[in-house]
């Protein structure tokens, strides 16, 4: 008996203590150790881009550049709706079409008036993986880029986000205001949740009109792994898919045999977040501490503060209004930025 409550006296501290480590071990998963992007050989990878240098959106559209492209939840899709044998509704991202969604946005400061250029991407899932550990695992997930313009149209902002809200991160150009970086904002490079980033990106050896911003894109979990600026003739040497881009609110009109359907919740309690986008270690680890059951999961970015889910940048629980990205503004202003 003095054994038997020795034993469970025991377990009591070590789930007490393993309890106690777990928001531990998921920021230290968020949060690994960084080292410089290694870039996988041109075979291992595929581009994608879109047609036309005119318009806004098309002269600025990143090239997403994908690893192993052969496991078909690496490449970029298009969101798409079916009926199941069941006769139910099945939302899905279907790997054979891919998609770019684009919108323009402004906004306005003391300084300037800005524009935004949006780009949404969508991938199948993240897959199961304990190592790496994909903590984000899950269906329907997305990744959003947007380009800030200043009044002259010149790209003086990166700004990166997946569409949970996930792993923001910020890369400046050499057209960005001396007065307008973060207080010790370090240029060379940065660590963004365990990816090495650049810090900057210097336009002053670049043909504005011929430069297109690369983003090269983890396989597995879809992180951002490295940005940098090149000349639009070097896209040649990628296995390239021209991809066909259509506008954002195309996502709320997803074709479903003779009717329409949306990409998100229209209703309930999880209205506004994307269909089947449920991550089981995120709610796991994170959720009870973080104040969110439905921390990790996809959602719409609105375009304002009343329209869709708050859209927080920030595991802060007292941080969510002021990080949140659909007033871009002011969330500029809480992560320091000065335009």
């Amino acid at each position: 008996m003095i054994i038997f409550i020795a034993a469970k006296n025991g377990l009591c501290v070590a789930l007490k203590r393993l309890v106690f480590l777990l928001p531990l071990f998921s920021l230290l998963f968020l949060s690994a150790c960084a080292s410089p992007p290694q870039h996988p050989p041109l075979s291992e990878l595929k581009a994608y881009k879109t047609s036309g240098s005119t318009a806004l959106l098309n002269r600025y559209s990143p090239v997403f550049i994908v690893e192993s492209p052969d496991d078909s939840f690496n490449l970029i899709g298009t969101p798409s709706a079916r009926i199941t044998i069941d006769g139910e509704e099945e939302i899905f991202v279907d790997h054979t079409a891919p998609t770019i969604y684009s919108e323009t946005r402004n906004f306005q400061t003391a300084k300037d008036s800005y524009t935004n250029l949006h780009y949404q991407i969508h991938f199948s899932r993240v897959p199961f993986s304990l190592i790496p550990f994909h903590i984000g695992q899950g269906k329907n997930v997305g990744l959003i880029t947007i380009v800030t313009l200043n009044s002259s149209n010149k790209p003086v902002l990166y700004t990166t986000v997946h569409t949970c809200g996930c792993y923001i991160a910020f890369v400046p150009t050499s057209y960005m205001p001396h007065d307008a970086f973060p207080n010790s904002w370090i240029k060379k490079q940065q660590s963004v949740f365990g990816e090495t980033l650049p810090g900057f990106l210097d336009y002053s050896t670049f043909i504005l009109s011929d430069t297109k911003l690369a983003m090269l894109i983890r396989e597995g979990s879809h992180r951002i792994k490295d940005l940098w600026l090149t000349p639009s003739s070097s896209l040649i040497q990628y296995d390239t898919a021209i991809t066909d881009m259509q506008p954002i609110t195309s996502l709320t009109q997803l074709p479903l045999e003779d009717k329409r359907t949306s990409f998100y919740e229209t209703h309930g309690p999880r209205k506004g977040y994307v269909k089947g986008s449920h991550k089981p270690w995120e709610r796991l680890l994170m959720s009870w501490w973080a104040f969110d059951w439905r921390i990790g999961e996809d959602k719409k970015l609105g375009r304002d503060k009343g329209d869709g889910v708050l859209f927080y940048t920030s595991l802060k629980p007292w941080s969510r209004e002021a990080s949140d990205l659909r007033d871009f503004a002011n969330f500029l202003s809480y992560w320091g930025w000065r335009l």
